[in-house]
Parts: C-alpha cells; structure tokens; sequence
C-alpha cells in the first residue's frame, strides 16, 4: 500500500510525490484516480443554512459576517424565527446551524434551537455547529468536548461541520485569527464527535497567507484524525473570500491590487483540489467543490480536478455573502444538476452522510423566486 502522499500511479514499481509533480500531470492523475473511485457521478445534497446569531468576539481578520457585540447588525435569533426561516424550504434534508461567538446564548439555547427543529421538521439532518461553537459551549457549561457532543447527539444533532478549521498550524491560525481556538482543541472536540457517533467535514481556508508546507501540515492532521476515527464524510477546500473583509485589504494592498490577488487564489485552487484527491483520497474519498466561493462555472471546473461532489442548494448563504462572495445565495436542484450533466456527469442527490435520499419522506419542493438563486 502507497505511504501518505504516494502511490502507485507513478508508474511501475515508483511513487509519485504528488508535492512536486508537474500541475498538468498531477491534474490529469486526479481525474483517473476520480474516475476510478467514483466513476461520472456527481453527488449533490438538498440542505439549507440557518445562521441563526451574527455576533461574535473572536474578530477573524478573513471574516466580514461576524459582529461585536453591541455593534449595528449584532442580533441573534429567537427559536422560533429560525423554525420560520426553515419553514421557508421544508423539501430540503439538512439543515446546516453556524452562528458567531454570542457570549449571551447560554448552552440551553443550542440544544432547544435542535430540539426544537427536530419536531418540527423529524425529516430533516441536522448538520450543526463547528467545533468553534462547542469549544464556546463546553466554556459556557463547564463540561469537557465528550459531555458536550452526548448531549448535542441526544438532542438531535446528526453531524457537525468541521470548520473553524481554517488552516491547522497555529502560527498561520495567529496571523489570520489570533482567538481561535488552536489547532490541538480542534482536533479533540472533531476526534470527541467521531467517538461519540457523530460525523463531520473537514475542511481548509486557502488563498490567503498559507505556504504549501502550512497546506501539507494540514492535510497530515486530517489524515491522522481520519485514521485514528474514520469520521469524516468529505474534504471541503474553501476559497479565501477578500472582498469586504480586513485581511482581504491588506492582502490586496500586498499583492498590487484584487485582480492579482484573485488569479494568486485561483492558481491555488487548481492545484490544491487535485492534490487533495490525490494525498487525502485513500482516505476521505469524497472531495467537495464550493459554487458559493468559486462561481458555478469554476465548480464544474473543479470537476476535473477531482472533485465528486457539488456541495448543497444552501438556500441561505450569510457568511460569504457577508465577504463579498458574488455567487449567489442558493441553487435549485435543477440548476445543478443542469450544470453537471452540461460537463459530462451524471448527478445524483444524496444524503448528509452519503447515502440514498427516501423520496416522498419530505413536503413538496416548490421553486423559488429567482431572488434566492444563485449567480453563475
């Protein structure tokens, strides 16, 4: 068996260093090794998001949706208006729950919000709070990331979304987001929801001021977790968003303006997604794009860089909105599938944890008004 990082595709009795390789080698190695693993399906999951506070004291510098408190635009949800706002979509099967840092909302409120959910909508996955906000929880209740991930488990939560990864090298989380939690913690409340049952994504923030060598140490962190636990469903790699955002105005200052620092991120999106497919592929298997950081068009892109799967129809996108994100808000079912089939694969929809979808389980999907769709 090829050792992290390697394989048999190098050819005959080699490895491959799929570091060094060549961008147009290593590309056209991740689309047999996708080919290989996933064949020409595409998958796709019907979610939504449910930002359900914008206050937050952490203060990431690549982050324009998160607002101190007391601040204009500093609110967090009651219960019920988050009911509503998911009541808008009642077709889709998960519901993805991220918030800021509200220092007011007590655990109580987290594991009602899920409580609450669960009744009314029994059809729906609950894919809920990044380990940043159950690190916030275990403080607030005094209890360690075991405790804390059995009573959100008990109160419904079905997985949970592994960001706040950012970048796992703490000397790059300081220079990004000084109050983040470090690495270290990251990976035990991630290892301590895998323990409990629980599944998660892993994800990476690039294109900001990341070396490769950073990207590598990531990428071995998430292999050792996945080796040690097998749970997570996919890898995420997501786009650094610089628009309207502090360390988007540095950075393009830096770079001689926004239109170098694009390209700069573009670049490293088309040599990151291959590399992950090739270095974490044994492993996590399924490779997710991102439509809302890279366009609709840049997604299908994507697919030949070996991505297998398309994201969610997202319905309610804050967070790169917030940023400047110029894609849109939420995608139609129809829209993405159309996109898929207009590259050469065949889509297909998709559970939260990558299985069948039940049809007829869930309410009647009606199409929105274009107002909620998407931007290619």
């Amino acid at each position: 068996m090829a050792g992290k990082g390697e394989s048999i595709l190098g050819g005959e009795g080699t490895v491959s260093d799929f570091w060094k390789m060549p961008l147009e080698e290593l590309r056209n190695q991740a689309a047999v090794e996708t080919l290989r693993r996933h064949g020409r399906k595409i998958t796709y999951v019907v979610n939504r998001n449910a930002n359900f506070t914008r206050v937050c004291t952490v203060g990431c510098a690549f982050c324009g949706f998160g607002k101190r408190p007391g601040s204009v635009g500093a609110t967090s949800d009651r219960i019920d208006e988050v009911l509503a706002r998911v009541g808008q979509t009642p077709w889709v099967t998960e519901v993805c729950l991220q918030g800021g840092i509200d220092p007011t909302l007590r655990p109580e409120y987290y594991l009602d919000l899920i409580q609450a959910l669960r009744e009314a909508f029994p059809w729906m996955h609950l894919h809920a709070f990044s380990p940043m906000e159950i690190d916030s929880l275990c403080e607030k209740a005094g209890c360690e990331p075991p405790e804390m991930m059995g009573k959100l488990r008990a109160a419904g939560v079905g997985s949970i979304p592994g960001t706040a990864a950012e970048i796992l090298v703490d000397d790059v989380r300081r220079k990004i987001s000084r109050n983040k939690l470090p690495a270290a913690r990251w990976v035990e409340i991630v290892k301590a929801a895998h323990q409990a049952g629980v599944r998660s994504s892993a994800t990476i923030l690039f294109g900001h001021v990341e070396r490769w060598e950073d990207i590598r140490r990531h990428f071995e962190v998430l292999q050792r977790v996945q080796e040690e636990t097998g749970g997570f469903t996919e890898f995420v790699p997501l786009a650094f968003v610089p628009y309207q955002n502090r360390l988007g105005a540095i950075l393009s200052k830096r770079a001689g303006g926004m239109k170098v620092l694009e390209e700069r991120i573009r670049k490293r999106a088309m040599r990151l997604y291959p590399l992950a497919r090739m270095v974490l592929g044994q492993s996590i298997p399924n490779l997710q794009t991102s439509w809302v950081k890279l366009g609709v068009a840049g997604a299908v892109e994507s697919l030949g860089w070996g991505c297998n799967d398309f994201g969610g129809t997202l319905y309610e996108e804050a967070i790169t909105r917030s940023s400047g994100g110029k894609h849109g808000e939420g995608l139609e079912p129809e829209q993405m599938e159309s996109a898929i089939r207009g590259a050469g694969y065949e889509p297909q929809e998709r559970s939260t944890l990558y299985g069948s979808v039940k049809k007829g389980v869930s309410p009647r999907r009606k199409v929105l008004s274009p107002s909620c769709r998407g931007a290619s």
